[in-house]
C-alpha cells in the first residue's frame, strides 16, 4: 500500500484517483433519479429508503477504491500483461457502469439494466480473479466491495423489474 504513495508512484495514484472521480461524475450525467418515473417505482423490501439515500456516497467510495486498485496494479512489480489486463477490465467496468445508469434512468428499461448489471458483475468477478492470479492483492481487495455492491444492485434491479413489469 505504501508503494502507492511513494515518490515514484504519486503521480500515477493521483491520475487514477482523478480518473475515478471523473468517471463518477460522468456516470451521474445521465442520471434522473429525481424524476417522477423513478419516484413512482415500487422497490423491494431489501432496499430501505435510508440505504437508497446513501447510494451516491457508496458509488463515490467504490469509484475511489477502483482508482486505488488500478493505481496498485500500476505500482506493482508485475509484467505489463497483468497491468494492461487490469486497466482493460477496469475501463470495461466503467463503460458498463455508464451503460447501466443510462439504461436504467434514461431508457427506463429495468430488464435491460438488470442484464447490464449482471454483465458488470461478471466483469468485476473476472477482474478480481485476474488480479488474484497475478498476485495483485490490493487490486483484488479494492474490487471486492464493488463486486458485492453490484451483485446487490443486480438483485435489486431484477426485483424492481419484476415489481414494476
Amino acid at each position: 500500500m505504501l508503494a502507492l504513495f511513494s515518490r515514484r508512484h504519486r503521480f500515477t495514484t493521483a491520475l487514477c484517483l482523478l480518473g475515478a472521480v471523473a468517471s463518477l461524475f460522468l456516470a451521474q450525467l445521465p442520471n434522473d433519479t429525481r424524476s417522477e418515473w423513478f419516484r413512482s417505482l415500487a422497490r423491494p423490501d431489501v432496499l430501505p429508503r435510508q440505504l437508497e439515500r446513501k447510494i451516491g456516497f457508496i458509488w463515490t467510495a467504490l469509484f475511489l477504491l477502483t482508482g486505488l486498485g488500478t493505481a496498485a496494479a500500476l505500482a506493482a512489480d508485475r509484467q505489463r500483461m497483468w497491468k494492461g489486463g487490469v486497466i482493460a477490465l477496469t475501463l470495461t467496468c466503467l463503460a458498463l457502469n455508464l451503460t447501466y445508469t443510462f439504461t436504467f434512468t434514461r431508457q427506463h428499461d429495468l430488464t435491460a439494466a438488470t442484464w447490464v448489471a449482471g454483465g458488470l458483475f461478471g466483469v468485476i468477478a473476472v477482474l478480481v480473479l485476474i488480479a488474484s492470479i497475478g498476485r495483485l492483492w490490493l487490486t483484488a481487495a479494492f474490487q471486492l466491495p464493488h463486486l458485492v455492491w453490484v451483485g446487490f444492485a443486480t438483485f435489486v434491479t431484477a426485483r424492481m423489474s419484476q415489481l414494476n413489469g
